[in-house]
């Protein structure tokens, strides 16, 4: 199949087997999507606030469901690995296997097309040679005549099913690549990674075309992952499994695999933006696919019940720090309030103070002078109000 045959599939007429020609939008694979569940191409929609998101979406039970889908998937997920494995494909090592397995293919091929037409031409043959001994029969022997027609008649019923397995094995027989097609995707492999990136979607979307038939997506076969089948125009198939991002982490494929970590490093004396880093850079992501944050990590911590490393470990807060910042009871016991008044001031901004994570102690700046202006303040204040603070 040209590269002239891939742009002039109808756009449109998904039930014919075509796959619409490339268009300029963000989806690379639009047009070459299955539905994994009931084998039906899946239309390209765009979600999100601007209308700019893309998901493929099956609408084959819509009919029958009260408007919902057979399936939805995020496109970025499996477009992305999809896009890798084509890159890789297309690597001049691999490149050289997959063009030799082109010319096995085509070879078989072309073998069992000299045999169908063997087959073929052998049943037009019998059916004529049947017409002619009917032509030539008398009329007046029309015992002979009735049985040379029903011989005939069988000749071109044995004709016409073989014409009709032709039809049937050629139809199932994959798209073979032409002569020009071959030798540009051989040069093309040395330069497609540097050029990758400097063509438009429809051009990249046309070279894919090349190589992939189809692609079959499945999110129902594992929580949080995406099940992919690419189908390529080898005739070959390859199946892989894409972690596609979720609204929670009880959806989230490795949410057993992420608690499992943060009880290690936080056994380990680690605190959570140590932990976020960790995560991050062994390539773990958090449930929408993005990077991890030592806010994440709280959140986490707090939903597993897993408690909060302690920078004095587990003792109890020293009046101050080694720094020389004050912890909340030791702001408390030198200015003379209470502990609650110390955590109302920094909600306000009276003191200032930080922790190294949520959680975490306070570390207090406070200068004797401050303390003064503090004490001062609390005698003038009444006892009514001295009571409310």
């Amino acid at each position: 199949m040209s590269i002239s045959d891939h742009l002039a599939d109808n756009v449109g007429n998904y039930r014919a087997g075509h796959r619409g020609a490339p268009r300029r939008g963000r989806a690379l694979l639009q047009g070459i999507v299955m539905c994994g569940i009931c084998g039906r191409h899946m239309r390209l929609n765009y979600s999100g606030p601007k209308s700019d998101y893309p998901v493929y979406r099956c609408h084959s039970e819509a009919g029958m469901c009260a408007g919902q889908y057979c399936q939805e998937v995020r496109a970025p997920g499996i477009e992305a690995a999809v896009e890798r494995l084509f890159l890789a494909a297309l690597s001049p090592d691999q490149l050289a296997i997959t063009l030799a397995a082109l010319d096995e293919i085509d070879d078989d091929a072309h073998a069992l097309e000299r045999q169908w037409a063997l087959k073929r031409e052998r049943a037009a043959y019998e059916a004529e040679r049947a017409r002619r001994q009917y032509s030539v029969v008398e009329p007046e022997n029309r015992l002979v005549a009735r049985s040379l027609e029903s011989i005939w008649e069988d000749k071109l019923r044995e004709a016409e099913r073989v014409e009709q397995d032709y039809q049937r094995w050629k139809a199932e027989q994959s798209a073979v690549l032409s002569a020009e097609d071959r030798a540009r995707i051989a040069t093309m492999g040395i330069k497609l990674p540097e050029l990758w990136s400097a063509i438009g979607n429809a051009e990249r979307k046309a070279i894919i075309r090349l190589v992939i038939d189809k692609v079959v997506v499945d999110q129902r076969r594992a929580k949080g992952m995406v099940w992919v089948r690419i189908l390529w125009q080898t005739g070959a198939s390859t199946e892989h499994w894409v972690m596609r991002g979720t609204q929670s982490y009880n959806e989230a494929a490795h949410a057993e695999q992420l608690e499992e970590k943060i009880r290690e490093l936080n056994a380990a004396g680690c605190m959570d933006a140590q932990i976020a880093a960790d995560l991050n850079a062994q390539g773990l992501p958090n449930c929408r696919g993005g990077l991890f944050d030592h806010g994440t990590i709280h959140l986490l911590r707090k939903r597993w019940g897993i408690p909060t490393v302690k920078i004095n470990g587990v003792g109890n807060n020293p009046s101050r720090w080694p720094d020389g910042s004050y912890s909340v009871q030791g702001a408390a016991d030198a200015i003379g309030v209470t502990a609650q008044t110390v955590f109302k001031w920094l909600k306000k901004g009276h003191l200032q103070g930080r922790q190294l994570a949520p959680g975490q102690p306070w570390q207090i700046d406070l200068t004797d002078d401050q303390i003064q202006v503090l004490q001062t303040k609390i005698r003038r204040t009444n006892p009514s109000r001295r009571q409310a603070s």
